[in-house]
């Protein structure tokens, strides 16, 4: 039995491929506009980055325009972009071997979605709903940590996990601790 659930795999025709809430993602309009949601994406130069959007951020997700699904166990969720691996089947069982624990995350950003239910799709179009990838959160408020997988020297991944933000104790907040 496997360990993760793997959604299909999504395919860029450029990239980046952006993750936004479900509800907002009609009003991603690709190329369109002066200056284009497409251009101020294409302005994240990391692995991931955030945008602010009109009622929640946008994680865009830069580098290379790779291969892309998202893993769900009881315990994690994971976008998976395939850098190179001699198959599918090479990727899923590699996957399988993942510790992130033993592993150093190469980013790190915080984000505020709009909701909980994100879409996952190609930042060069208009948002098509049956062109993309679903994405259910347990809380909007995330840390992102990207981490580069290589297990073989024929495969690596990059893996970003999303995991609910902790909050910061009140009495540090208003000392201006973040949490």
């Amino acid at each position: 039995m496997s360990r993760f659930k793997i959604s299909p795999w999504l395919s860029s025709s450029g990239g980046p491929l952006v993750v936004i809430g479900e509800g907002l993602a009609g009003m991603w309009r690709g190329l369109d506009g002066d200056p284009s949601d497409y251009h101020r994406a294409c302005q994240i130069d990391d692995h991931a980055g955030r945008l602010e959007g009109v009622d929640g951020d946008i994680l865009v997700l830069g580098d290379e325009p790779l291969d892309t699904a998202i893993a769900t166990a009881d315990d994690a969720l994971l976008i998976i972009r395939w850098i190179c691996a001699p198959s599918e089947a090479e990727v899923l069982a590699q996957l399988e071997q993942l510790e992130l624990g033993s592993l150093t995350p190469i980013e790190r950003l915080s984000i505020d979605w709009s909701s909980e239910a994100l879409v996952l799709f190609d930042g060069v179009d208009w948002f098509d709903p049956q062109a993309c990838l679903r994405l259910q959160l347990l809380s909007p408020h995330s840390e992102v940590s990207t981490f580069r997988y290589q297990p073989t020297p024929d495969t690596a991944l990059l893996i970003h996990q999303i995991v609910p933000r902790q909050r910061a104790h009140p009495l540090l907040r208003s000392a201006g601790v973040q949490g």
